[in-house]
């Protein structure tokens, strides 16, 4: 079979013609495409000389009698799918962009962002022209529609969840996670709405844009569109943005509101201006934001030593950036609240652990036990701890070896069970026969690695 590539040079100075409906591709873009090839559109079948016949949608019998005749004759014939395929892969991104700055027409926008030829940066600037006309993208089927091409295209593990193209949760995950700053940008765009967020963390996304704000790879340009308004909700995610710049980190601290205040306190690239105040805040929650996020000196860990409240010293002990040295230097406290948090906490070294573990206290065990950072040897040696606590945390431990998952499952007791059924690392064969017990069974259903194993194995 000839290909249109091959095809395309000798149509200089000819005439193309389309038969059917052409609908889906624009009459701008056919346009374009005859331009960028040299080409002329027949008027009709005695419009010649006819170098190419483009089948639309929906062709009479005439038409197909004619086609085919003309086939014969050494015409080359190709469906229109296959000329947008070409198009979208040979299309000038200059021209296309500035014939839809010119004339922004929605069904042609709408047509363009439907083929899945066109390459993602284009799609992206594409995006940026369709007019939501000031509706949800779930409020209209036009947009709907938009919404779910979005979804589809840029939601790494759709071939998986099908389900989730048409859902307002796939645009929310999209804004999250995707590292293309130009669907960030195009994603700015789309009117704010709002999701069910069953998490009781005020710092959780609810709306589509607040879901974009907790993307680190929003571009500081987008990311400063969000600080006009007075949403202090809004605004604390602003300022708690690693891209946020410096100046505009100061502009928000002179503004009231403790959620703006407590958003710089959990930003990862805090101003050095900014520090000291923030540590010393006179509101709590803002000093315990401070301690949960920064990097801290000697000097403010010793003060809150000294204060003793246990907000601050779980906050202090949950820090992801506490250096190793410092960490085992709270262990030496032995205050059991900031031993408790250093214990849950899945960033420090193996030496912290070790030395939490040797304060043989019965609940920073069992806390160490469900730690998933926690060494398979420290594992292993913690299921020789005599305590029930701490074989069900181990049981739901996902870095738990897999010949230690198999022997509780040998241990009659329902709770240890319950933590088998949620472990994504518990052997598929333990798993699946908990399906007949109704409770475990619900377990099941949000333990992520046996859903995917059904999806595979038994296409549900």
């Amino acid at each position: 079979m000839v290909k249109l590539e091959d095809i395309v040079p000798g149509l200089r100075g000819k005439k193309v013609l389309f038969l059917g409906k052409t609908k889906t591709m624009s009459e701008e873009d056919i346009a374009l495409f005859l331009d960028q090839v040299g080409a002329e559109r027949a008027g009709d079948e005695k419009d010649e000389p006819i170098a190419l016949i483009v089948l639309g949608r929906l062709i009479n019998p005439l038409e197909e009698a004619y086609s085919d005749e003309k086939y014969k004759e050494g015409v080359p014939v190709v469906g229109l799918g296959e000329l947008e395929r070409y198009y979208a892969s040979h299309i000038d991104p200059d021209a296309l962009l500035g014939s839809l700055a010119l004339f922004p027409n929605r069904e042609r926008i709408i047509d363009l962002l439907h083929n899945g030829a066109i390459g993602d940066d284009l799609f992206c600037e594409i995006l940026g022209f369709y007019d939501w006309e000031g509706q949800g993208p779930f409020e209209t089927d036009e947009n709907r529609d938009v919404a779910g091409t979005l979804v589809a295209r840029f939601y790494p593990e759709i071939e998986k969840n099908h389900n989730i193209q048409y859902s307002p949760v796939g645009p929310f995950l999209v804004a999250a996670h995707n590292d293309n700053e130009k669907l960030l940008e195009a994603m700015a765009r789309i009117p704010d709405y709002e999701i069910t967020q069953r998490s009781r963390d005020a710092w959780m996304p609810r709306t589509l844009h607040e879901s974009l704000l907790i993307n680190p790879h929003l571009p500081s340009p987008v990311l400063e569109r969000f600080l006009v308004g007075d949403d202090l909700r809004r605004l604390g995610f602003v300022a708690a943005h690693p891209n946020l710049p410096e100046s505009k980190q100061k502009e928000l601290a002179g503004r009231s509101g403790r959620r703006i205040l407590e958003g710089l306190a959990r930003n990862p690239n805090l101003a050095a201006d900014l520090r000291e105040r923030l540590a010393q805040s006179d509101d709590a929650v803002v000093r315990c934001a401070f301690l949960l996020s920064q990097p801290l000196d000697e000097k403010t860990i010793e003060s809150v030593l000294e204060r003793e409240d246990e907000a601050e010293l779980e906050a202090l002990g949950s820090n992801e950036r506490l250096e190793e040295a410092m960490a085992i230097h709270l262990v030496e406290t032995g205050i059991e609240k900031l031993l408790e948090a250093l214990a849950a906490n899945e960033n420090l070294s193996s030496k912290v652990y070790d030395a939490l573990e040797r304060s043989k206290n019965p609940s920073i065990l069992r806390t160490l036990a469900g730690n998933g950072a926690a060494s398979p040897e420290m594992l292993e040696r913690l299921t020789r701890v005599r305590d029930k606590k701490v074989y069900e945390a181990l049981a739901a431990n996902p870095a738990m070896r897999r010949k230690h998952l198999k022997n509780f499952a040998k241990i009659k007791d329902r709770d240890i069970h319950k933590a088998l059924a949620s472990n994504p690392s518990t052997p598929i064969e333990i798993l699946l026969g908990y399906q007949t017990d109704g409770e475990l069974n619900q377990i099941l259903k949000r333990n992520e690695a046996f859903g995917e194993y059904i999806r595979q194995n038994l296409g549900m």
